[in-house]
């Protein structure tokens, strides 16, 4: 399932981790998020493991780290090299 759009509030993207997180089968452990970040000018695409999630809200996540992720930085979610969803604004 591929989904090209995203709503203010996460919307299908959010749907996406929500149901990594929750459905039977423990998918999410094979998941990889790529979010884009921004440092001294440069951007670039870092990867992190779905399992570095510690919740999911309306307007990002928050790692375990506690650091704040926006939806907005988020490219795609992977699992197992199946694309769950990619942003089209790329």
């Amino acid at each position: 399932m591929v989904d090209n759009g995203i709503a203010m509030t996460g919307g299908p993207l959010r749907d996406v981790l929500n149901r990594l997180r929750w459905d039977a089968g423990g998918t999410g452990e094979r998941a990889v998020l790529t979010f884009r970040l921004r440092a001294v000018g440069e951007e670039r695409d870092e990867e992190i493991p779905f399992t570095s999630v510690a919740e999911i809200l309306p307007l990002g996540l928050t790692l375990v780290d506690g650091t704040f992720l926006p939806y907005h930085r988020i490219v795609a979610v992977r699992r197992a090299g199946e694309v769950l969803w990619r942003t089209r604004r790329r």
